[in-house]
């Protein structure tokens, strides 16, 4: 056994390939003399093959090409591990960088650069989102107002209730100043925040948003649905992908969307945050949609003047 041989077929194998990049054994050979390693039968590296997977290395064959498995990392642990590492601010830059080199080094070269792109975009994207975060969370502790701006909308004053994730995604729960009725927005939607020194004069306990959250996730598993029709009033991509997230059985129609779901203060709460974006077709629907905005503000016009 060619220990040397051994060695840069593992280099190769490691770097060189994975499933989208498999290597044919005359391929393999070139690479091998680029290293200036001289394969006279290539018979031999049957016998290599074999042998690296029967020391742990998962070497695949597919199409008369072969490949290196992900092991002992998925790219998927990879991209974990790496965005962990990120988020580590007391590690020297030096440090880090060789870390990652080293678990990079799992992977072959195709998927470390892809990796590193999607790393570059979001270890920017990330430090501005967990700013974000902070000053939400500290507005909710604190019961003030903030200011923030959605994507191709204006800046608005909001009172933020709560954050809750759900299905990878964080959602406010929020109201308007002026306004005791619950909306809600997908986090990453939002752009910029900005703190005030207003406090949230209204007060809607976070409590009740937690048990419409707990609420809602019962109304749309029970059997006990309806099946409502909405129509869509600014039918842009960002709305749809938005409905898309919210309520995964959505059937699109000639006008808008129908969905199959529970009746119930939780259902109507998610339905208002969609403001004017959407209208419900159903007459004795919407009075009940209706019914329920009303004792809202009414339930909020009571704490405010207690």
């Amino acid at each position: 056994m060619n220990k040397k041989r051994i060695l840069q077929l593992i280099d190769i194998m490691k770097n060189e390939t994975d499933m989208d990049h498999p290597l044919s054994l005359k391929e393999i050979v070139t690479e091998l003399e680029k290293r200036d390693v001289i394969v006279n039968d290539r018979k031999t590296l049957y016998d290599d093959f074999r042998y690296l997977n029967e020391n742990g290395y998962d070497v695949e064959y597919s199409d008369g090409k072969y490949y290196l498995e992900e092991a002992p990392f998925s790219l998927s642990e990879i991209k974990i591990i790496i965005d962990s590492i990120n988020t580590l601010r007391s590690i020297d830059d030096r440090f880090l960088v060789s870390l990652k080199d080293k678990i990079y080094s799992f992977v072959s070269r195709y998927q470390t650069d892809y990796l590193k792109e999607l790393e570059y975009a979001g270890k920017h994207v990330q430090g501005r989102f967990i700013n974000r975060l902070e000053d939400c969370l500290e507005a909710i502790k604190n019961d003030l107002a903030v200011i923030i701006r959605r994507k191709k909308r204006d800046e608005e004053k909001i009172c933020p209730i709560f954050l809750y994730r759900e299905n990878d995604y964080y959602y406010l729960y929020y109201h308007y100043p002026d306004d005791g009725r619950i909306y809600h927005a997908r986090f990453d939607n939002i752009e910029s925040i900005i703190l005030t020194d207003e406090k949230d004069a209204l007060t809607v306990g976070k409590d009740r948003v937690i048990s419409m959250i707990n609420e809602s996730t019962k109304s749309f598993h029970s059997r006990k649905t309806s099946l409502i029709s909405f129509e869509i009033m600014n039918d842009s991509p960002q709305l749809r992908g938005r409905l898309e997230d919210d309520f995964p059985n959505l059937v699109y129609t000639k006008k808008g969307f129908s969905i199959k779901a529970g009746l119930s203060s939780a259902f109507f709460a998610r339905i208002a945050g969609y403001s004017t974006d959407i209208r419900i077709e159903d007459r004795d629907i919407a009075e009940q949609y209706e019914r329920y905005l009303e004792d809202i503000i009414h339930n909020s016009r009571n704490r405010k003047d207690n």
